[in-house]
């Protein structure tokens, strides 16, 4: 790399580049932002860091000692030990949900798992059928919990926010979301309070919300929306009933407004000043929320399986992926064509710091986890680069939109599951008819997406018993019942034709899910 003959030096405690040097399995964080006149971005010297770092951890011989990794490998006759640094990484296979899986059918734990003792364990949505199990060690940890703490301080938390956590609980990573942000606000001695609470207890801990007020939110879009209809529905009748227990003419008053006049979250909760959105997208939900809850809403990114976070900076144009314990890369869409019309193709990546302003593709993340890391593990997310350049709020790292899906998942927000459970379910045996074809649209009611299932039965005994009986079916999908009896999406009656015309992709496989074009589009805020 050339250098130009002069260098400044300078700190800057508001941004932090994060490299862990290894020592006896220990971390030592140094936190430092070093500028350089150079030919290199900020960002592209802190991927060559990273890519130091995979030689410096044995990421790749580490990881083949698991049973994740380990056949997979030996079946493609890789030399692990020659394997260094970024060129080594494009030697390897890509690692897709259904591996992890796999391993956890046909292998003892011990063979997975790279550490000896594990700290925690989450599990994913399950959205391919059966859910994945990952194991975080305590470094694996701390690190997450560290590089969390540090974005949503970038972003626009402040020592004395309390804030109001509405996660789904264990075993889910989100819920353990609340405490990781308690434990690294208060390692830099500036504890932020927690009202933690799941969808279904709000009404448990209302009155406490409404004492304590607090200033920021956690939870998920759809989750949020959920709530807010909830409170103009019911405070009504809330307000009318502590009237009469106080015997007071100021809340029965209030209790007759509120039947005149629609009751939002903001009037409530005054005090919201901003809203960190995770597990969906935000964009079609924002200016909702915005009105409904009366804060600033930033967006969140990030998955079970391993590092990753991305987040949204108050330009709200995008999410920065800084890659403190991970490298990212981008599957280019001509590159995701070529595969799609021959499985067989290994498609090539672009590094997250070659990346071009505008290139569109699949996100692939490999990460420095101790006791499972992820080796080019394909999270199925299509992005789209918008930014490359440093932002207007500082942050060094380019900027992504995520667009969708490139797998046949039905994502409704938090309520995922994909088209082979689904097909799974309708293909089995029934007894008043068989299904032979289907197929599924999702657009919106309100807020609520709107999934409509067409059919092409090849025998119907008795339609409204065999529609029932899928019905009955489809209940056996967890999200899918889970989802239906919360009430955050809305299912159309089934719809039966005697010709349903599927949409045909690559070497004959077909189209089962489909979205409105209007989908992911901002929703109206009446």
């Amino acid at each position: 790399m050339r250098y130009a003959t002069s260098f400044s030096f300078t700190v800057n405690p508001s941004f932090l580049i994060l490299e862990e040097l290894y020592s006896n399995s220990y971390y030592i964080i140094l936190t430092l932002e070093v500028k350089m006149v150079s030919d290199l971005s900020t960002f592209q010297k802190h991927y060559e860091n990273q890519e130091k770092r995979l030689d410096e951890t044995r990421l790749f011989q580490k990881a083949a000692l698991s049973a994740l990794y380990h056949d997979k490998w030996a079946s493609r006759s890789i030399k692990v030990e020659g394997l260094k640094g970024f060129e080594g990484l494009r030697e390897l296979p890509f690692t897709e949900p259904n591996d992890i899986r796999l391993a956890w059918e046909n292998h003892p734990i011990e063979d997975i798992i790279l550490t000896k003792n594990v700290a925690v364990w989450h599990c994913t949505s399950g959205s391919m059928g059966k859910k994945k199990w990952i194991p975080w060690s305590y470094n694996d940890y701390t690190l997450s919990r560290l590089e969390i703490g540090k974005l949503l301080f970038e972003t626009g938390l402040k020592p004395d926010d309390i804030m109001l956590s509405i996660t789904l609980p264990a075993p889910f990573i989100s819920g353990s979301l609340p405490y990781r942000i308690l434990e690294s606000s208060g390692s830099i001695g500036y504890p932020i309070e927690q009202i933690i609470t799941a969808p279904t207890s709000m009404q448990e801990v209302f009155e406490l919300l409404v004492k304590r007020q607090p200033t920021v939110m956690l939870s998920t879009p759809s989750l949020a929306l959920r709530i807010a209809e909830e409170i103009g529905k019911r405070t009504p009748s809330i307000l009318k009933k502590l009237a009469e227990e106080k015997k007071s003419l100021k809340i029965k008053l209030g209790s007759f407004i509120t039947r005149l006049v629609s009751i939002k979250p903001r009037h409530i909760f005054k005090k919201l000043r901003i809203g960190f959105f995770t597990a969906e997208s935000l964009d079609p939900y924002r200016s909702m929320l915005q009105d409904l809850w009366g804060l600033e809403a930033f967006d969140l990114y990030g998955f079970t399986e391993g590092f990753g976070v991305g987040y949204e900076c108050s330009e709200h144009n995008g999410l920065h992926f800084p890659s403190l314990n991970c490298i990212l890369e981008i599957i280019p869409e001509s590159e995701l064509k070529k595969e799609e019309n021959n499985p067989d193709y290994a498609p090539k990546t672009v590094l997250l710091s070659e990346a071009e302003k505008g290139l569109t593709g699949e996100l692939v993340v490999t990460d420095f986890k101790e006791a499972l890391p992820l080796i080019r593990y394909r999270i199925r997310d299509l992005v789209k680069t918008v930014q490359t350049d440093e932002c207007s709020c500082g942050c060094f790292s380019p900027k992504l939109k995520v667009l969708g899906r490139s797998d046949d998942i039905v994502n409704m927000g938090v309520i995922r599951f994909s088209s082979t459970s689904i097909n799974q379910v309708l293909k089995s045996d029934m007894k008043n008819g068989k299904v032979d074809k289907w197929g599924i649209y999702i657009s919106r009611k309100g807020y609520k997406p709107l999934l409509k299932l067409r059919i092409q039965p090849s025998e119907v005994k008795d339609e409204k018993l065999f529609r029932e009986e899928i019905f009955s079916n489809l209940l056996n999908i967890e999200a899918f019942k889970t989802g239906f009896e919360a009430g955050l999406f809305i299912l159309e009656p089934f719809e039966f034709t005697d010709q349903l015309n599927l949409e045909v992709i690559g070497q004959g496989k077909t189209r089962l899910i489909r979205y409105s074009p209007d989908y992911n589009k901002p929703l109206n805020r009446d």
